[in-house]
């Protein structure tokens, strides 16, 4: 897994759209989380660059990589209860085999209004067919995560099913709050990223535009925010513990 995180590195440095895009969103969590005397962590921080942004960030990720400061799976987290101001995911929820589980993992060991900030992939009418095409993460959309078999287990970290977030915090949204009324309290819940997030390849593929175009497309992409629901790449989801 670090000679992938390695190579990621790599790519960052060199994709100037890449980090852009992250840096926006990057922009759009810092200002979400809670201002707390309790440290953030950020699980599956990968290629560390969120560390840019916010220095005393921990960052953590089931990969033992040399630049990160923690290694430990999401599911068990080695911290106090009540001792984390923010808990930070980008592209993370979907990889992990027991999300109900992970929840309550996380509402333990954040503070009273301690902040669980996710960013995820999101399959609208326009991405569902074009993440099938390009990427090898499959999206199952049949699974109920309420209603899993306690213990189930993750074998593979890079599994994953991209459709998790999807639905956990809207298809099954009332499942969500049900089970959680006395835990969490959603405080945003987006779709976001039509067309620069595709356009830039992400980490695997090509740039399909130029970098003297990203500022077309950022205004593209503001066009376009009513038609989020039918062509949103991306989901942005901010949950509070109670």
């Amino acid at each position: 897994m670090c000679e992938t995180l390695s190579r990621h590195r790599e790519i960052w440095d060199k994709k100037k759209i890449l980090r852009e895009i992250y840096a926006a969103w990057y922009r759009m969590i810092l200002g979400d989380m809670k201002e707390s005397g309790h440290k953030t962590v950020e699980l599956g921080a990968g290629s560390g660059n969120f560390k840019a942004f916010k220095p005393d960030v921990i960052s953590a990720d089931i990969a033992d990589c040399e630049w990160l400061d923690m290694c430990f799976d999401a599911h068990h987290m080695p911290f106090e209860n009540n001792t984390l101001g923010n808990i930070v995911m980008v592209d993370v929820l979907h990889h992990l085999a027991d999300p109900v589980r992970f929840f309550n993992e996380a509402y333990r060991v954040l503070e009273p209004q301690g902040r669980l900030i996710m960013l995820e992939p999101y399959p609208s009418l326009l991405s569902r067919p074009v993440y099938r095409a390009v990427h090898p993460e499959p999206f199952l959309m049949n699974m109920d995560y309420f209603d899993l078999k306690p213990g189930r287990a993750k074998q593979d970290p890079w599994a994953a099913n991209q459709a998790i977030p999807y639905l956990v915090f809207f298809k099954q949204r009332r499942k969500f709050e049900k089970q959680f009324e006395h835990q969490y309290r959603i405080i945003k819940r987006e779709r976001n990223s039509c067309v620069l997030y595709p356009a830039s390849g992400g980490f695997e593929r090509r740039a399909l535009i130029p970098d003297f175009m990203i500022p077309v497309f950022r205004i593209l992409e503001l066009l376009l925010k009513p038609l989020r629901r039918i062509m949103a790449f991306r989901c942005y989801v901010v949950l509070e513990k109670i």
